[in-house]
């Protein structure tokens, strides 16, 4: 679980910066996009710290195919940070959004609202008196029934991280 610390917000939550993928609604798409976000995050940054872990370090080599490989390596290092920090910033941005709004309808701290991502999940969010944003899942949904009638076309994102560093 992430926890995140909210910092006032510059501008006001209605604004036309909506995470990808409406859902039924704006606020529930806020909370659907924080879910996803935290589970980026954690991906991303366990794939940094492995790969940073696993680094190879200069022991006096005089190859410079060696260094080449080296410095490679440090590449996708620094890329896997990268992603992992702006995963992280988003985030942060989006958390502060969901407390936005729970503010503007006075939602109580400890308070927990539940939503689904349709077909996958159902989960939770509250945040707390030092204003942080909590999120879990409750349980997994049913998938829904394919409309035989209807022709679904899977997309791939693009946005990779094994390899693609």
């Amino acid at each position: 679980m992430v926890t995140i610390t909210y910092n006032p917000p510059t501008k006001t939550f209605f604004s036309n910066q909506l995470p990808p993928k409406p859902m039924t609604s704006e606020f529930t798409t806020w909370c659907s996009h924080y879910y996803q976000l935290t589970n980026l995050f954690a991906e991303r940054n366990e794939r940094f710290k492995n790969l940073l872990e696993n680094a190879p370090s200069y022991t006096g080599q005089n190859n410079l195919s060696d260094l080449d490989a080296i410095i490679s390596y440090n590449r996708k290092v620094q890329a896997a940070k990268a992603k992992a920090d702006k995963t992280f910033k988003d985030l942060t941005e989006t958390g502060r959004t969901i407390l936005a709004i729970m503010r503007y309808f006075e939602i109580s701290p400890r308070t927990v609202l539940t939503g689904q991502i349709p077909g996958e999940l159902e989960y939770e969010v509250w945040a707390n008196e030092k204003d942080q944003v909590f999120i879990g899942k409750i349980r997994d949904l049913p998938q829904e029934a394919l409309n035989p009638n209807i022709i679904y076309i899977k997309c791939w994102n693009g946005d990779k991280d094994e390899g693609d560093d």
